[in-house]
């Protein structure tokens, strides 16, 4: 069978407030690597949703807390997606200015 790979980052990417940081488009059943590197502690969560649509997300699929995590500056984390969106959201901020580089990979 052959595999698809793709990518989808946002470099730079303001936590120091919450809200989402980077939404990918997944096909379903994906092989989905998550991959946050900050500059700063934070908290994370990662929604997911059958269409994208506001009012649409399953808030909180997992979560990354800072006072949980090994490294909360260098989070890695690997699931299958049967949902065909996912998102990240800053859920606990760090301070202003911090930022994290966020990328979402998915082979398919």
């Amino acid at each position: 069978m052959v595999q698809k790979q793709s990518t989808t980052r946002e470099s730079d990417a303001d936590i120091s407030t919450t809200g989402v940081v980077l939404t990918a488009e997944t096909p379903g059943d994906a092989l989905v690597s998550l991959n946050i590197d900050a500059t700063a502690d934070a908290s994370y969560a990662l929604d997911v949703s059958p269409t994208g649509d506001a009012g649409d997300w399953f808030d909180g699929e997992e979560t990354y807390d800072q006072a949980d995590v090994d490294d909360p500056q260098d989070i890695r984390d690997t699931f299958i997606a049967g949902d065909a969106y996912v998102r990240i959201r800053v859920t606990d901020v760090a301070a202003a200015g911090e930022t994290a580089d966020i990328t979402i990979q998915q082979a398919h």
